[in-house]
């Protein structure tokens, strides 16, 4: 008896586990998108730099999604270059867009990094990718991870 008990207890903690790894969304959702739509420096100093960012959140659900806070990391060619956080709250439409406002900060080696990079590899295309949660209210996370490439050389003039 004392076996087939431990047996269902290990059974359910297996369950519990694969069930955590499905928990930051409901079942049903689709995940948000996540792109960067602004990007500017605010400030900092010799070892630290404060960009603020605007993110875009694009919800493919027929619910409401209230969005209040948000943790990432921005990689830039494929390099580590930024970390942010933000705690504004924000709803996202049923199947609407709304804007989250961020600060994002990185140190001077992430800086140096992307200048070597830049000045030895193809100063045509910038590649970055955004990979992070959202927070719900409510205790829920979302993760996304978005990647994408701007183009350097159509802002050229001509």
């Amino acid at each position: 008896m004392n076996i087939l008990r431990r047996g269902w207890i290990g059974l359910a903690a297996v369950v519990a586990l694969l069930g955590s790894g499905c928990a930051g969304l409901p079942v049903g959702m689709e995940a948000p998108s996540v792109t960067i739509a602004d990007f500017g420096a605010s400030g900092g100093g010799f070892f630290e730099q404060q960009f603020n960012l605007k993110l875009r959140v694009q919800n493919p659900n027929n619910t409401e999604l209230k969005i209040d806070g948000v943790a990432f990391t921005l990689d830039v060619n494929d390099a580590p270059f930024a970390s942010g956080v933000g705690n504004q709250a924000v709803s996202v439409a049923r199947f609407g867009s709304a804007f989250l406002p961020v600060e994002a900060y990185s140190s001077l080696g992430g800086m140096l990094r992307q200048l070597g990079g830049f000045l030895q590899g193809d100063k045509r295309a910038l590649r970055y990718r955004i990979k992070g949660s959202l927070s719900l209210a409510g205790g829920v996370r979302i993760p996304f991870d978005r990647s994408g490439e701007l183009d350097l050389g159509a802002l050229a003039p001509k």
